[in-house]
């Protein structure tokens, strides 16, 4: 994607650009993901980086102010205790990844030098911190939208061995839904914060 392509549109004025954008961007950061991750082939960002990037932006895109690189804490809170459990049907590894897909998201934009906003390690914390509460928020059917009720997004959640993802919105050619697999285990927000510093400091080395 070229640095002189504005990260900032307008979906009601000019769909065919905002979705181009979005796709361009989605299929940089799978470059990047290849790149900063070559290390760990089944890590979450691998998993499921890519569909999550692609779902953050279209949100920010369609919902949101359309400014693609300016991303608050708010902005993160938002997207995964409301857009996510209204829109996005997913197994229960997706649901897992996510807040960690969203911690890399804000990681790579910083690194391109094109995050506004709050800084990169604030948004992550955002993420991290409301893990549980995500959690929460996606298996309470309360806050599912007609379209996820209809796709039956009960059924990924709290299915043992569900290994398809269900999405209410679409992806863009090229970007492929992320493999799910049987997860088992919680975290504690200090120990995903401790592999969030971990990760960090393997990409520096990754530099080097």
């Amino acid at each position: 994607m070229s640095e002189l392509v504005r990260l900032e549109v307008d979906y009601t004025d000019d769909i065919d650009r905002c979705m181009r954008v979005i796709a361009e961007l989605t299929e940089e950061y799978e470059r990047y993901v290849e790149t900063e991750h070559a290390i760990c082939p089944d890590c979450p960002v691998v998993r499921s980086g890519p569909f999550v990037v692609y779902s953050m932006l279209e949100w920010k895109a369609i919902y949101g102010d359309g400014r693609l690189d300016h991303w608050t804490v708010g902005d993160i809170h938002v997207y995964l205790l409301e857009h996510f459990p209204r829109k996005v049907s997913a197994t229960r590894q997706l649901l897992r990844d996510t807040p960690t897909c969203v911690c890399d998201f804000v990681y790579f934009m910083s690194d391109r030098g094109t995050l506004a906003g709050e800084d990169s390690g604030v948004l992550a914390d955002a993420a991290e911190d409301v893990f549980d509460e995500f959690l929460a928020a996606n298996r309470d059917r309360r806050n599912w939208g007609l379209a996820k009720q209809m796709l039956g997004g009960g059924d990924a959640i709290v299915g043992d061995d569900d290994r398809h993802v269900r999405v209410a919105t679409s992806l863009p050619e090229g970007v492929e839904s992320p493999r799910a697999t049987a997860s088992s285990g919680g975290r504690g927000a200090a120990a995903r914060r401790g592999k969030r510093k971990a990760a960090r400091a393997a990409r520096k080395r990754n530099r080097r």
